[in-house]
């Protein structure tokens, strides 16, 4: 009797698991759908999976696709009445309005989203683009800055703002926060639209005077787009130089603007350093050292100096050398940076000789307002070509004649 009494127990139990099983399996089956994506798009899976927010999202995009707004747009209001807070949906039946003529909707949207989401990083760029289509000023620049406030997606902000004003820099300038300037500065010199860059700094240091590292960039940017003036003006603002820039090379050299510029090759064939042993004037000079290994065309260290056109000068300059070989040693050259016109070479430098001064006198060309002076060595066409030894310059001055 004990043993009867507890069948019935042992069959509800049973069949409570059978229903809990069925119910899983029921239940689980639009959840593997909905978790990989795997849609069918049929009417009747979209009925079955009309309470899942993510399922309707992708029917409403699906839809969208096919051309379909009023459609999709449907789906959309799906997904949001069952999450308030999906906003990729709220986004995209803004857009789905918008795209029927329903404007106004489309704006109430996007604005309630927009104040929902106001610190949130995740919306603000799809946010951007839409205000840009629906023409909400306010919304594109607000989102705009705080975007650039936080390092996030600036090529692209600053893009999209370049072609809401039509390239007008001064109407970006105007939307900006002072902050941000320089970001757009930078992203106008990486495009080289050097004549919209002239107008932001102007405005930049109306503000505040930039840091030194932002007004150096500026004006190398400038001095290779050979805007002459605007770049010594600046140049000379933060390094006090309107002259020859690190003539001894007593600083080490910054390969920036008027700086001296130099560099090497990988395989050894020479070396460049700032020695501070035996001088011609300072503590400093550059050593240059050959290693014989090559016939090189040597042109590797030169500055860019400010001048005056139609004016003579004289550039004087000391040097040193131990052991050149070949028959081409080195020389310092003179020509034109913006203007052609202009070619002068001093002596050569060979063999071995203790410091010495040389001079090259010049008159610049109408229009010329910088020059390069450049040491140089052309290739020998003898059978010991390859050079070697050592070569020291210092004090270097360029003089009004």
């Amino acid at each position: 009797m004990k043993y009867l009494v507890h069948i019935p127990f042992r069959i509800l139990i049973s069949v409570l698991l059978l229903i809990l099983g069925y119910w899983t399996v029921y239940y689980c089956r639009p959840q593997r759908a909905v978790r990989y994506e795997r849609y069918t798009y049929s009417d009747e899976e979209a009925h079955r999976l009309s309470f899942y927010p993510k399922a309707q999202y992708a029917y409403g995009m699906y839809a969208w696709f096919q051309q379909q707004p009023e459609t999709a747009a449907t789906f959309f209001r799906q997904a949001v009445s069952q999450n308030c807070f999906f906003f990729d949906a709220w986004l995209r039946l803004a857009e789905t309005e918008a795209a029927m003529g329903h404007e106004e909707r489309a704006k109430d949207i996007l604005t309630f989203t927009a104040n929902v989401t106001d610190q949130v990083f995740r919306w603000k760029w799809p946010q951007m683009i839409l205000a840009q289509e629906l023409g909400m000023r306010k919304l594109i620049y607000r989102n705009a800055n705080y975007l650039l406030s936080h390092n996030v997606l600036q090529q692209d902000v600053l893009q999209l703002l370049h072609t809401h004003f039509d390239g007008d820099a001064s109407a970006v300038v105007s939307v900006l926060d002072p902050a941000h300037l320089s970001v757009y500065l930078s992203w106008l010199m990486q495009w080289g639209m050097t004549d919209e860059s002239l107008f932001v700094w102007p405005t930049m240091t109306a503000a505040s005077t930039p840091e030194k590292v932002i007004g150096l960039r500026y004006a190398h940017y400038l001095l290779d787009q050979k805007r002459i003036t605007s770049s010594m003006a600046i140049w000379k603002k933060y390094t006090g130089n309107d002259g020859l820039t690190n003539p001894g090379f007593e600083s080490d050299i910054t390969g920036q603007g008027f700086d001296w510029r130099s560099w090497g090759k990988e395989d050894g064939t020479f070396d460049v350093e700032r020695v501070n042993a035996d001088a011609a004037e300072g503590d400093y000079a550059l050593k240059i050292t050959f290693n014989g290994l090559e016939n090189i065309s040597f042109h590797h260290i030169y500055q860019i100096a400010a001048v005056s056109p139609k004016t003579n000068y004289r550039l004087t300059y000391a040097w040193k050398s131990a052991g050149i070989t070949s028959d081409q040693g080195l020389f310092v050259e003179i020509y034109g940076y913006d203007k052609e016109g202009l070619y002068r070479v001093g002596p050569m430098i060979t063999g071995t000789h203790d410091w010495q001064k040389d001079s090259i006198v010049f008159e610049t060309p109408e229009d010329c307002r910088a020059i390069v002076l450049r040491l140089r060595r052309r290739p020998s066409r003898r059978f010991d070509s390859k050079i070697k030894g050592k070569v020291w310059i210092d004090d270097f001055r360029l003089e009004n004649q």
